[in-house]
C-alpha cells in the first residue's frame, strides 16, 4: 500500500477506506449470523485479494492493496490501514446500521467526486466497478433469515435496497 502523491492525508483517507466500508455496511445491512457474517467479512476480504489480479493495470487500486510479495510488508500495510478505516468509522460517530449505510453511502460519493478531478475516467470506472463487485460479493456471501442453512434469502431485501443505492452514488 502506498499513498499517491497527488493526494492530500484527508482525500487519500476516503479513498482508502471506502471499498472495505462498503463491505462492512453491507454485511450490517441484514444480520446472517455468525456463520453469515464471518462469510461475508471473508468475501469482502477476498474480494480485496481477487483485485490484485483483476485491477492489475490500475495503478490506483492497486496502491490500495496491501502489497503481499512480502509477508512482513503486507502485515504491516493492513495495519496502517486497519487504523486509516477505524478513524474514518470513529469519526462518523454512526450510532446503527443505517446511519452507518448512510455515510458510507456519502463516502463513496466524496471518493468518487476526488477522483474525477484527479484520474482518468477508466480509473474511476475501475474502483466504481471494484466497490459494487465488493457489495454483490458480500451480499451473496451468505444466507440471511435461515435457520440451520435452511430458508432464507441470499440478497436479503435490506442489501438489495443497499446495492441499489450504491448503484445510483456510483452511477
Amino acid at each position: 500500500m502506498k499513498k499517491l502523491e497527488n493526494y492530500s492525508e484527508g482525500e487519500w483517507a476516503t479513498i482508502l477506506a471506502t471499498p472495505q466500508l462498503v463491505g462492512m455496511a453491507m454485511t450490517g445491512a441484514s444480520y446472517s449470523g455468525i456463520i453469515g457474517s464471518t462469510k461475508e467479512m471473508f468475501a469482502s476480504a477476498s474480494s480485496m485479494v481477487d483485485a490484485k489480479k483483476e485491477y492489475s493495470s490500475n495503478t490506483l487500486i492497486q496502491s490500495l492493496l496491501p502489497d503481499t510479495t512480502d509477508p512482513k510488508k503486507a502485515f504491516e500495510d493492513a495495519k496502517i490501514q486497519r487504523n486509516i478505516i477505524m478513524d474514518q468509522i470513529k469519526s462518523k460517530n454512526a450510532k446503527s446500521s443505517e446511519e452507518l449505510s448512510e455515510i458510507i453511502l456519502a463516502d463513496c460519493k466524496a471518493a468518487v467526486s476526488i477522483l474525477e478531478q484527479k484520474e482518468s475516467p477508466e480509473v474511476v470506472a475501475d474502483y466504481k466497478q471494484w466497490i459494487l463487485n465488493i457489495a454483490e460479493k458480500v451480499a451473496n456471501a451468505a444466507k440471511e433469515g435461515s435457520f440451520l442453512g435452511f430458508g432464507g434469502e441470499q440478497f436479503s431485501e435490506k442489501e438489495q435496497i443497499l446495492f441499489e443505492k450504491l448503484k445510483s452514488v456510483l452511477a
